[in-house]
């Protein structure tokens, strides 16, 4: 780990290279008494959404990684941490953007005065329509995966369960433990992250974020939602969709696969931030 630096910020893109740059000069501009730096893995396989990431070499604090082929949100986030050197790693979507100016420095101070948080997330603002975004669920369960896509949803019998997957009764304005945040904004100990080899190799796109937070609980680090923190993103999920959707988006296929593999995994295994002592 290279001395001096605190928090290596990795974002990891697929065309979208104009919020990207916009995401990187924002988090330059942070209020920070703490040495910085940005790692840009770029999945998209474009020459023009490269060249534009390339632009951003001209930041001494910045590194860009144009891979030749598209590797998957796991790859790519653990190439980029790699690299990293900070005490902090964040994970960061590319379409985030730091519009308030002490963000960075309230979480890193968070995690500094809290030893016992192995991952952290911010409050997340919709660009569209200014509302708060769902970054929090509960541990994956397959059969609400697919009831929340479906009619099934409506059903008396699911309706309380589905909600409570989708935690729609959390008040986000509440520091608290959750079971899991969504990897679209993360803080992490760089030590833990290396401890666990970073984002699980068995899934190429989702379900590796509350995979992480399910091995958080299990070693007795608390994954935490941080609402004083604040950052701004577009809203638009690769996951969005319903059952039609399956036979039309590649996405909704991988995510059916990664929820199978995160299955076969946790099949057994009892929700490990119960048995986390407070």
């Amino acid at each position: 780990m290279k001395k001096g630096i605190k928090a290596s910020i990795v974002i990891l893109d697929f065309l979208k290279s104009k919020r990207v740059c916009e995401n990187v000069k924002s988090i330059l501009a942070q209020d920070r008494d703490f040495e910085i730096e940005v790692i840009v893995v770029d999945n998209s396989c474009n020459e023009e959404n490269a060249e534009k990431l390339m632009e951003l070499k001209k930041y001494p604090e910045v590194y860009v990684q144009i891979n030749k082929e598209n590797v998957g949100y796991v790859r790519g986030n653990n190439q980029g941490a790699h690299r990293a050197n900070g005490e902090y790693i964040l994970i960061v979507n590319p379409d985030i953007v730091w519009r308030k100016s002490d963000t960075l420095k309230k979480l890193v101070a968070y995690m500094d005065k809290n030893p016992e948080v192995g991952i952290a997330g911010p409050k997340q603002i919709n660009d569209d329509d200014g509302s708060v975004a769902m970054t929090v669920r509960a541990f994956p369960k397959l059969t609400m995966q697919v009831a929340r896509r479906t009619f099934l949803r409506k059903l008396p019998i699911l309706k309380k369960k589905v909600a409570y997957d989708e935690m729609q009764h959390l008040d986000y304005e509440k520091e608290q433990d959750v079971d899991w945040l969504q990897s679209s904004f993360w803080i992490v100990r760089n030590s833990l992250w290396k401890k666990w080899g970073g984002l699980n190799k068995n899934y190429f796109l989702f379900m590796s974020d509350p995979d992480l937070c399910f091995r958080c609980w299990e070693e007795g680090f608390k994954v935490k939602y941080y609402p004083k923190a604040v950052v701004y993103a577009d809203g638009i999920r690769l996951s969005q969709g319903g059952f039609g959707d399956f036979f039309k988006k590649w996405t909704m296929r991988q995510h059916l696969k990664d929820s199978i593999a995160y299955k076969k995994k946790h099949l057994l295994k009892k929700n490990p931030r119960k048995a986390c002592k407070s």
